[in-house]
């Protein structure tokens, strides 16, 4: 049997012409509420010529509709409809003419800038400035100038005429070569420090007591991180900032902008701080939340940058992005603070604290210590060897160095004792101390201690300046950085540990020359080597400044601290080639 071919049934009383009927009358009815206001122009007399064929096309289909007509003819009439809809805006005009009587609408027109100069072979290029940090930028709309404000038509400024340039100024030679390659004139130059004093040991004296810390200026680096607190608060109101300075800030002195003497720590839960940037990725551009320890500490680097450069209480100097630890320099504003010390701003960096926690308990140790660090610090600043950025030794780095040539001073004895030595700072690294007594092992070292004889401080009667010169040949001539490392954790001459990775250092041209440099071991960390950040010139360069203060301080006309002090600066260009 051949399946059944379903039927269309109709409700009783109503047969297909009925139906079609119904729904011509439905789609009539939507046509004469589209074109209800085209007849209202009609009447009115202000209607076009397509206005008053609407008006008959809907009279003859409201007679259709109406009327007891075929099927063929209604068909006819739903096909005709159909196109006069698809027709209708073809046929109609674009735009219509404005009413002749509506008032002119003036236009105002917006300052244009005026057309910048032609561009001179002499003219030196200009440098990048990232967009957050331009003069006027906001991050939360473009900056506009304050008469265009409301306004939606902008003038571009004219073109720049060209200008056709001497024969002589064309054929020159465009020079350009790296900013630091050759030497530059500074604006505002600095010199080697003087001194009222005279003689090695009473120099060393006079500038010890200008760079040990203060209580003002420990006051004016609290009053420093409040500010940045008070900008960051908005932004992560979770996030705890503090202030450290290694030693009295002071102003005037060489790369003190490079190196400053004012590390600002902020220290915020990485989930918490993932959050908040995050929800800031969704109304700015950068600094979008990230999982990762390192690319967190950039991304909120980058946010925290943009707010305190933007508060108009900081301006920006540089990024070390690229180092172990992440940071940026910043310069106050004479509102911000008078001083205008440069300080660096971290994020979750503990670097700061073990290094103030070192010199601290140094002090406490023995007072030359101290002071010898912040000597030893303050050479390797003027003379450009305490840069990371530039492939040399961090400042926490030649910390380290100085502890460690205290520790192993074999002449008269130890001057500071291994790391378990340290109360403080054993305890940040996790060890036990030698001074707690509630360890089995603390008491054994304590009561051994007690009953072994007293012996004098070693080097006892040595002045910092002495320290100093013996520092210097010892790195110098005795340190053998091929078979030893500096580890501040043992406080002894050894080789490296087996968890230490070994630096070598590589040659900046990709040659087959290299240098081996020091491993310094972290004591905090043991598997992190802060000899790493030196090049294989950085590495030469070090071996130049340790040659060149050993004869400073062993010549016959007496040693000079001004003479030590004088900055470094990059070979003239005559000299380079």
């Amino acid at each position: 049997q051949r399946p059944r071919i379903p039927t269309t049934e109709f409700p009783p009383g109503h047969s297909p012409r009925h139906s079609l009927i119904m729904s011509t009358t439905t789609m009539t009815t939507s046509f004469a509420s589209r074109f209800a206001a085209d007849i209202r122009n009609a009447v009115s007399g202000k209607g076009t010529p397509a206005d008053k064929r609407t008006i008959t096309v809907l009279a003859l289909a409201l007679l259709c509709a109406a009327a007891p007509l075929d099927i063929s003819q209604l068909a006819m009439l739903l096909v005709g409809a159909a196109a006069y809809a698809l027709l209708q805006p073809v046929s109609l005009p674009r735009s219509k003419a404005p009413f002749k009587n509506a008032p002119a609408v003036p236009q105002p027109k917006v300052p244009t800038a005026p057309p910048s100069p032609p561009l001179t072979p002499s003219a030196s290029p200009a440098k990048y400035v990232p967009p957050a940090l331009r003069p006027g930028f906001a991050r939360s709309a473009p900056a506009a100038p304050a008469a265009a404000v409301g306004q939606c038509r902008v003038e571009r400024a004219a073109p720049r005429p060209l200008q056709r340039l001497p024969r002589a100024a064309a054929a020159a030679p465009v020079s350009w070569a790296a900013p630091d390659s050759v030497r530059q004139p500074s604006a505002q130059p600095v010199s080697a420090p003087t001194f009222e004093a005279s003689g090695w040991d009473a120099q060393v004296n006079e500038l010890v007591a200008q760079l040990l810390p203060t209580a003002a200026g420990d006051q004016a680096v609290e009053r420093l991180a409040q500010r940045v607190r008070l900008v960051l608060r908005q932004f992560v109101p979770e996030a705890e900032v503090t202030g450290f300075a290694s030693s009295a800030p002071l102003r005037g002195c060489a790369f003190g902008v490079a190196v400053p003497d004012v590390d600002v720590v902020v220290s915020c839960d990485p989930e918490i701080l993932s959050s908040r940037l995050q929800a800031g990725a969704n109304r700015h551009a950068r600094g979008g939340g990230s999982t990762d320890h390192r690319q967190l500490q950039k991304s909120a680097l980058r946010a925290f940058t943009d707010r305190l450069v933007a508060s108009g209480q900081f301006k920006f100097r540089r990024s070390a992005f690229s180092a172990e630890d992440p940071k940026v320099t910043l310069l106050p504003t004479a509102e911000g603070n008078a001083a205008g010390a440069p300080l660096d701003v971290a994020v979750n960096s503990a670097t700061p604290l073990h290094n103030a926690a070192l010199l601290t308990e140094c002090g406490r140790l023995d007072a030359r210590a101290q002071a010898l660090a912040l000597l030893v610090r303050r050479w390797a600043r003027d003379r450009g060897i305490c840069h990371s950025a530039k492939g040399h030794l961090s400042p926490y780095a030649w910390t380290l160095l100085t502890i460690y040539f205290l520790q192993v001073v074999e002449e008269e004895g130890a001057i500071l004792p291994p790391l378990d030595g340290f109360k403080i700072s054993s305890s940040l690294a996790g060890l036990p101390s030698k001074s707690d007594s509630k360890s089995a092992a603390g008491a054994a070292a304590a009561a051994a201690a007690a009953a072994a004889p007293k012996r004098a401080a070693g080097g006892a009667g040595k002045s910092v300046g002495a320290l100093f010169k013996e520092f210097v040949a010892f790195y110098g001539k005795s340190f053998d950085v091929r078979r030893e490392a500096v580890s501040v954790r043992l406080g002894r001459r050894a080789a490296a540990a087996l968890a230490l990775p070994l630096h070598i250092a590589l040659a900046e041209d990709g040659g087959a020359a290299s240098e081996v440099g020091l491993n310094i071991e972290d004591p905090f960390e043991p598997t992190r080597n802060l000899g790493a950040s030196m090049t294989a010139s950085g590495v030469q360069r070090l071996r130049q400044e340790l040659a060149r203060a050993g004869g400073l301080l062993a010549s016959r006309e007496g040693a000079s601290l001004t003479a030590l002090l004088e900055p470094w600066s990059p070979e003239e260009p005559s000299q380079a080639a």
